[in-house]
């Protein structure tokens, strides 16, 4: 059978093992879900966990056993234990899915904020073999003095080429010599290659970043790693403080040259970048959901989540903003837009997606999610378009009880808009405690079809759909 097309996703899938339980929802096993689209009407449903060392090892002892995670575990882990979870490192790749060059054509990958990735196989989602690459050497990165680990789960394409951009963030070990991030171009999944690299005083979380044609982005908020509590705590989450009072730095990398460029601007917080684009010679526009701190990622604890009061408590939205940066002046402007009066929660989403036809581009639609859309109950998810040329355009979907996720947009064949096209989106029934895959209609975002699934879905963070696969 010849496959056309196949969205996979990666996501949360298993929360516990034997006695044990994970105390944050983003360190359940990592699990792929995947419909395939052999183009006569019909899907096909898999899904499997990933066989990383951590699953094979907890489902072999039915127990969670010591790797590092997110946060930690329940009952907790004893002093050895940390020992052995911090010398194990991070292997939950649960966040998403990328599609590598490879020597042989391509490579699929199941990856978390961490240079360690998952090979898989697209059709049987099978786990074929971890692989943490050679850390590029142009800035002499020693094993010994560093601890390489941070990098991002959203790589994104270096414009006009095959190959991949994302980072490295090291950790200095020894007192004196500084930490550094060094923005990497991904040539395949095995070779790797440094475009710059630059000192840090202290090494911040990023989830992820912007690319252009001609520059990388990212947005460094005081939100950073503190070495001593790591080794001491072996909790991750745990181990970053976050300075509400200091700015974010912004670093600008040219990527022919590896220039980097170094401006501030006000205190935030973004998991997700949206998209990037060159409004004239040597300015940059960036888009981001942005957070006024970090505190609604430690609100997604499952002892929060489980608590019908609780989980509604806590501000989980974000706000789409948009950063003006001029390279020669070294200057970045902050702007808000303007709220929908159809659609006035639109401007809360996150998870953000858009058609990837328009990335490097002036553009107008991200397709989001909003949690708590009604501002009252966390579980009230609504699916908008945001139209950031015309807050009039905003439009939302929402059905009670069920809840979405990421949506993912796929264009029409004979597209001529750039909002001419379907949103695929994972559902879970809460009614009925089913699952099935929505596609909706962007112009209207009406559902027009769905897939009914065997089996429910737990909650997906990131995927993507794959066209043209034999």
């Amino acid at each position: 059978m010849r496959i056309l097309s196949f969205q996979i996703r990666n996501g949360l899938g298993q929360f516990g093992m034997g006695h044990r339980n994970f105390t944050h929802s983003f360190d359940a096993f990592g699990k792929l879900s995947s419909w395939k689209f052999p183009g006569n009407g019909s899907a096909f449903f898999s899904t499997k966990f990933i066989q990383s060392d951590f699953y094979k090892a907890s489902v072999s002892a039915n127990d969670i056993e010591p790797w590092l995670m997110f946060e930690s575990v329940t009952p907790p882990f004893d002093e050895i234990q940390k020992l052995h979870a911090l010398i194990r490192g991070i292997d939950n790749m649960n966040v998403n899915i990328a599609k590598l060059n490879s020597d042989g054509g391509a490579t699929f990958v199941a990856l978390n904020d961490f240079w360690k990735i998952y090979e898989i196989d697209p059709y049987s989602l099978s786990t074929t073999r971890s692989l943490t690459a050679n850390v590029p050497q142009g800035g002499k990165t020693g094993s010994v003095t560093f601890l390489n680990f941070l990098s991002s789960a959203h790589p994104l394409p270096e414009y006009g080429t095959g190959n991949h951009i994302t980072f490295l963030s090291s950790v200095s070990l020894i007192p004196g010599i500084k930490s550094k991030i060094t923005t990497v171009r991904i040539r395949t999944a095995d070779k790797r290659e440094e475009i710059a690299h630059w000192e840090v005083d202290r090494v911040p979380y990023m989830h992820s970043f912007s690319v252009t044609q001609n520059y990388v982005i990212f947005f460094a908020s005081p939100f950073y790693v503190n070495v001593m509590k790591m080794i001491r705590y072996a909790e991750p989450f745990n181990c970053l403080d976050w300075n509400k009072n200091e700015v974010t730095t912004v670093y600008v990398v040219e990527i022919k040259t590896g220039k980097v460029y170094t401006m501030k601007t006000e205190n935030m917080f973004t998991m997700h970048h949206i998209n990037a684009f060159e409004s004239g010679k040597r300015e940059i526009t960036v888009d981001v959901s942005s957070y006024p701190s970090p505190q609604f990622v430690k609100d997604l604890q499952m002892k929060i989540l489980l608590d019908p009061i609780e989980r509604n408590n806590f501000d989980a939205h974000a706000l789409l903003k948009r950063y003006h940066i001029d390279i020669d002046r070294k200057e970045v402007t902050a702007v808000s837009f303007p709220v929908s009066k159809t659609v006035p929660f639109a401007n809360k989403l996150d998870m953000p997606t858009i058609n990837e036809n328009y990335r490097y581009q002036n553009y107008c639609y991200i397709y989001g999610v909003v949690l708590k859309s009604d501002d009252t109950n966390l579980s009230h998810i609504s699916l908008v378009k945001k139209d950031i040329c015309n807050a009039s355009g905003d439009k939302s979907w929402f059905i009670k009880h069920h809840y979405p996720v990421e949506a993912w947009f796929v264009g029409a064949p004979s597209a001529k808009e750039e909002d001419d096209g379907y949103l695929l989106v994972p559902i879970l029934d809460g009614k009925n405690k089913t699952s099935y895959l929505s596609i909706i209609d962007t112009k209207t975002m009406k559902t027009v079809n769905r897939a009914e699934l065997p089996t429910i879905v737990p909650f997906n963070l990131h995927g993507r759909f794959f066209e043209d696969v034999v």
